[in-house]
């Protein structure tokens, strides 16, 4: 439940703290809410006690108490996401810190601030068989920006000012200029309890900054978040190739930056190139949008073999994480283009193709702004109507042959059920969708729409758990609606994460589609092989829960939808509701997959003979 400081607290400030323990981290958590973390995930563990009683004691902090340490860490990567700030995680020794690997990674590669505080035995009793004690130095390896371990707690003006510096240290860590992870271990000896030592005197010595941080409130040690710098030089240069290249496309992968869209839209529109937008990128939703240029349907009518071989870029410049559709890259990986350049926030180089020629780190909307003034000095551009007006063209065949295979066929398939949910929604709205088919399904599906909508999702590593725990973090940060779109294994993988909803305040809808298995499975090679692999049995793993079982365990609102007028319904009705809502939407595997097939061959059929564009 979340919980905020009770005027009886226990560790009302530095100087009144009952031991030295509790007055070094009150001095740590005060500069990490003065840092600005603002929230902190809890889980129940005796070794950590002193972390949680003094991180609930903080004013400006809220506490969020977990029983599982996975759902908690997931959870806290799906507020930091929403919120865009850091997000502290707190729990006891040994492996209960092991269960924040997954999300750790996931925050490691999808450059996501969070700060894991792992309580641990203090050096006397590590390797001498004391329970609950594993090695956690260094446990998430490679995969934190910053790791220390940090001193047994201890008082007097130097260990304070200690605190309040590494508490600066970690925030700046983690925001820098590849945010991400960041783990402190904590070795702590008892008593853990907020015992009165009864030597207790003035633990600050005197140093008032020690004891109650800096005068003005600002941290203890103030590090601005950087600001990438592109060079002039670079940017002009570019503008000088992509002046001339006739032939290039923009694609944006997974990018959550506001002020991209229209940047973007207005740089497309100057050189007269195509924008190819992953959902995640968030930029298929917006009143940029209506100039034209951004596109939906590519991961369809890029597996038109006329199309791609009639299309072959000069150049592609592409912005934010690596684009959903497999379809996009084995389109330039047959053709490569002669510049394949990479804006990123980081100078990671997030091309598997590499085919990549150039980085260039910094702010996607920065960049967009900067070259687009750059070939304003230029002057004039060489037309490119005809260019981009045949992707225009496969854009409008393709949503024509949606628009007309799905008013033809009201079966509950999960290619409709995704595109009525993107186009649905309301613009105050955040849509979390889960890794597997549904992200694929959105890509695909969700077409442009003038009213924006914030598309999320954990393509890090791009798992399929935590996706519960992360869509209510997403919900806790309390910026809109969220809605989960998911299917039935990602949502059972972390039913756990459920709980959240029981105990906490929450309000978000789950959409499930649920296909009684790994339906993307049924998409590979290996489903051809069926009953001589066991494909059912080691593959789409039938489970056969009943999803209505699931939710008075939970405390949610279940509806089982029978076709799409019911699913409308029941979306609009779950944003009305108090609590967490849970939208199931039956689908027949097999037929699914068959009709997906259907929908790609009918793309190919109404490209065919477009023709060539020079």
């Amino acid at each position: 439940m979340p919980v905020r400081r009770q005027p009886d607290a226990l560790v009302p400030d530095v100087v009144s703290a009952p031991n030295a323990t509790y007055a070094f981290l009150r001095a740590f958590f005060e500069e990490l809410a003065r840092s600005g973390v603002a929230h902190v995930c809890v889980s129940p563990g005796s070794r950590s006690t002193p972390l949680a009683v003094t991180a609930s004691c903080v004013d400006g902090m809220r506490i969020w108490s977990h029983l599982d340490e996975r759902s908690a860490a997931f959870f806290a990567l799906g507020l930091s996401k929403t919120s865009r700030s850091p997000v502290a995680l707190v729990c006891t020794s040994g492996t209960a810190v092991a269960n924040y690997a997954p999300a750790v990674i996931e925050a490691h590669y999808a450059g996501v601030p969070l700060l894991v505080l792992s309580a641990d035995r203090p050096p006397e009793l590590r390797q001498w068989g004391a329970g609950q004690t594993i090695d956690q130095v260094k446990l998430f390896g490679a995969h934190v920006r910053y790791f220390a371990e940090m001193p047994v707690p201890e008082a007097g003006s130097r260990m304070l000012r200690y605190a309040r510096a590494m508490a600066c240290r970690a925030v700046a860590e983690s925001r820098g200029a590849r945010p991400g992870p960041v783990h402190l271990n904590w070795p702590l000896r008892e008593p853990l309890e907020p015992v009165l030592d009864p030597e207790a005197g003035d633990w600050t010595e005197g140093d008032s900054v020690a004891g109650w941080g800096r005068a003005d409130g600002r941290p203890y040690i103030h590090t601005p978040q950087p600001e990438p710098g592109i060079s002039i030089t670079q940017i002009e240069a570019l503008a000088e190739v992509f002046s001339q290249a006739e032939r290039g496309v923009i694609a944006c992968g997974m990018l959550d930056e506001p002020g991209f869209g229209e940047a973007v839209a207005r740089l497309a529109e100057l050189l007269g190139w195509p924008i190819l937008a992953d959902p995640t990128s968030n930029v298929r939703g917006g009143s940029h949008v209506q100039g034209g240029a951004v596109l939906a349907g590519y991961d369809l009518f890029l597996r038109a073999a006329d199309f791609r071989e009639e299309h072959r870029p000069q150049v592609v410049l592409r912005f934010g994480g690596t684009p959903t559709s497999k379809a996009f890259r084995l389109w330039i990986e047959a053709a490569p283009p002669d510049h394949l350049v990479v804006v990123s926030a980081s100078d990671a180089l997030n091309e598997p193709s590499q085919l990549v020629s150039e980085v260039v780190p910094g702010e996607a909307s920065v960049f967009c702004r900067q070259l687009t003034g750059a070939l304003e000095r230029i002057g004039t551009i060489p037309r490119r109507g005809e260019w981009a007006a045949s992707f225009l063209a496969a854009e409008a065949r393709t949503q024509s042959v949606l628009d007309g295979e799905f008013r033809e066929n009201e079966t509950l398939f999960e290619p409709r059920a995704t595109r009525i949910l993107s186009e649905c929604l309301s613009e105050e709205s955040i849509l979390y969708v889960s890794n597997s088919m549904p992200v694929r399904d959105l890509d695909a599906f969700m077409p442009v729409r003038a009213a924006d909508l914030r598309v999320l999702a954990n393509r890090g590593a791009n798992g399929i758990d935590g996706i519960v725990s992360s869509a209510l973090g997403a919900a806790a940060a309390e910026r809109g609606h969220v809605f989960l779109l998911t299917g039935d294994l990602a949502f059972l993988y972390d039913i756990g994460g459920l709980l959240a909803a029981r105990r906490d305040p929450l309000r978000a809808t789950i959409v499930v589609l649920n296909n009684d298995g790994g339906g993307i499975f049924s998409f590979l090679p290996i489903a051809e092989y069926g009953d001589s692999v066991r494909f059912d049995e080691l593959f789409n793993t039938p489970h056969g829960i009943d999803l209505a079982a699931v939710a008075p365990l939970y405390g949610l609102h279940h509806t089982r939808v029978k076709n799409f007028a019911e699913l409308l319904s029941a979306v609009e009705k779950s944003v009305s509701q108090l609590g967490v809502s849970v939208i199931e939407v039956p689908v027949d595997r097999e037929a699914n997959r068959d009709h997906f097939r259907r929908l790609v061959s009918a793309v190919e059929v109404a490209l065919s003979g477009q023709g060539e564009t020079q």
